[in-house]
């Protein structure tokens, strides 16, 4: 899988998790202001991102992934994309 794959798949996954347009899930986007995640959607997108790519994905604090790129970051290391 390429980087530009899996960030599509990111992107679909946490779009359908927080029931919003994909083209609002941008790397700038806040996950609390823009987004209206809380601590239990982010749960969910991580869980439903390790069904996604089929792999499991180490637990992190909010404020290391403040943002939807930060996370993507943090998947793409994961993934090695």
């Amino acid at each position: 899988m390429d980087r530009e794959s899996a960030y599509q798949t990111f992107q679909e996954c946490v779009a359908e998790v927080l029931d919003v347009e994909q083209e609002r899930v941008v790397p700038s986007a806040l996950w609390d202001k823009d987004l209206g995640a809380d601590s239990l959607a982010v749960i969910e997108i991580t869980l439903a991102l390790n069904d996604a790519f089929s792999v499991k994905l180490p637990d992190f604090e909010p404020e290391d992934a403040r943002t939807v790129g930060d996370a993507f970051e943090l998947v793409a290391a994961t993934l090695d994309v």
